[in-house]
């Protein structure tokens, strides 16, 4: 047996969508039964995306966001149609490996950019490309953990 849930989100840059967002897809993977640890971690995963956006997507009133959630991972799509950010920081958070990620002094990066970081370090897979009309798209990948009361979704 399988599940597929998706939510889809067209908000405006602002601040108090962040927590609204968050809150939406925590009440969705808690009622599915994804471990309270992994939930954090996806929403954690999640603010930072959408903090990103409303920080440094100045040219744009409005963004996107796209959640697909499977018996196996949760995947996030944050779009925006702002500027895209400098190329060296999408490489930097994005071909790292895990070693050198965690031997890096987060502290001598600017304040800027650690949110990234944060999600690199989360996220099993983090992908961040330039939107098809300007802007940026950051998809992050996690495998769900379930508690006992969600075996039904692990049998297969």
């Amino acid at each position: 047996m399988s599940i597929a849930l998706r939510l889809a989100l067209h908000l405006p840059r602002d601040a108090a969508t962040v927590p609204m967002a968050r809150r939406l897809l925590d009440q969705a993977l808690g009622t599915l039964g994804v471990e309270p640890g992994c939930r954090d971690d996806i929403g954690l995963i999640l603010t930072e995306a959408c903090a990103n956006v409303i920080e440094h997507a100045l040219e744009t009133d409005d963004y996107e966001i796209s959640i697909d959630i499977s018996d196996v991972r949760c995947v996030i799509h944050v779009v925006n149609d702002g500027s895209v950010i400098d190329p060296k920081r999408l490489i930097l958070a994005t071909e790292l490996t895990d070693r050198e990620l965690a031997a890096m002094d987060l502290a001598v990066l600017d304040e800027h950019g650690r949110g990234l970081h944060i999600i690199r370090a989360l996220a099993d897979e983090l992908y961040l490309t330039p939107a098809m009309s300007g802007g940026l798209v950051l998809q992050a990948v996690t495998t769900l953990r379930w508690t006992t009361d969600a075996e039904i979704w692990q049998r297969h």
